[in-house]
């Protein structure tokens, strides 16, 4: 990865809602599954399941907006 397409990476994550940020912390980044992330946080996982699908949602639309394409 380049060093911008990295920077419009960081970009992306920091647009997130702090709501979305944390669930993707606690799991893409953690490299948990969305139950293990329930236990953890104590969320719902309905709620943890939701909430990463809209950031993850979220960070292709930002990441597009910003150019950059799936290789």
């Amino acid at each position: 990865m380049c060093a911008a397409t990295e920077g419009k990476g960081h970009d992306a994550l920091r647009s997130l809602t702090p709501a979305h940020g944390q669930a993707i912390q606690s799991t893409v980044f953690a490299d948990r599954t969305t139950q293990q992330a329930t236990e953890a946080r104590g969320d719902p996982q309905g709620t943890v399941k939701s909430r990463v699908y809209y950031a993850l949602r979220s960070l292709k639309s930002a990441l597009e907006a910003g150019g950059v394409r799936p290789s």
